[in-house]
């Protein structure tokens, strides 16, 4: 299931350009479970050597400004978040929280929750908006033996195939075959509203991308697109996207 969540800032909330890391602990710590979330942190659902956690958020979006003097990003008044799980173990962790109306703890700060909504999708192609960069790369081994990772670009036809490569990853990951249909694309909606970002985390440098998508394919590949995240690195909060309209 997907939620829409809204937290209340009863004073500024200061944060560092990059909050992926502050932001993924407080979800964790806000479902309140320690066994679930060291679950979702650590370990995940095995393909091989391969995790994958299932569950991805969105970036924060409110009001905010940038303090260029500390370097922080400051949010005010209203912080909203998407939550995005695949599987439903999670589920009663989070209604609880909604009717208990638990705060977010988030740094320093401590957000009362305002609001929550279900985000309902319908699992067929449509076009997806990113509410978190997505981001897909391989790993390759140069010749004296250190390793380079590479980062495919939207515009780039290997970027939709190794996107579907790992949606099938993820979904034989959790059922323990390979789905019955496979089909997937991914499409730019428009190149001029494709953007680059990049940012470090945990040292290791990341590059996504921000913008409108066409999804095409099978119901079990856009449901788990839209609901575990498009490409790699959704524990960490990439590839949350949210439906904009079916085609």
């Amino acid at each position: 299931m997907k939620f829409r969540l809204t937290f209340l800032c009863g004073s500024p909330v200061s944060l560092p350009g990059t909050y992926n890391k502050i932001l993924q602990a407080a979800i964790l710590n806000w479902l309140g479970d320690e066994e679930y979330g060291t679950f979702l942190h650590d370990r995940g659902f095995q393909n091989e050597k391969r995790c994958f956690k299932l569950y991805t958020f969105s970036e924060l979006d409110g009001k905010h400004e940038y303090d260029t003097k500390k370097r922080k990003l400051v949010f005010r008044d209203k912080i909203q978040l998407d939550l995005s799980f695949y599987t439903d173990e999670g589920l009663p962790l989070i209604l609880k929280n909604i009717e208990q109306r638990k705060p977010l703890r988030l740094g320093e700060n401590l957000l009362e929750l305002y609001d929550c909504e279900v985000v309902n999708e319908i699992y067929t192609d449509c076009v997806v908006k990113t509410v978190s960069p997505v981001t897909i790369h391989s790993t390759f081994e140069l010749a004296d033996g250190r390793k380079k990772t590479y980062y495919y670009c939207p515009f780039e036809k290997d970027f939709s195939e190794m996107i579907r490569e790992n949606l099938v990853r993820k979904y034989e990951a959790f059922y323990g075959v390979l789905p019955e249909d496979s089909e997937f694309k991914i499409i730019p909606e428009k190149r001029e509203k494709i953007k680059e970002t990049s940012f470090y985390y945990n040292r290791f440098f990341i590059k996504g991308w921000r913008g409108i998508f066409q999804l095409c394919g099978s119901e079990e590949m856009i449901r788990m697109a839209l609901l575990a995240g498009i490409g790699a690195r959704n524990g960490i909060g990439m590839g949350c996207v949210v439906q904009e309209k079916i085609v």
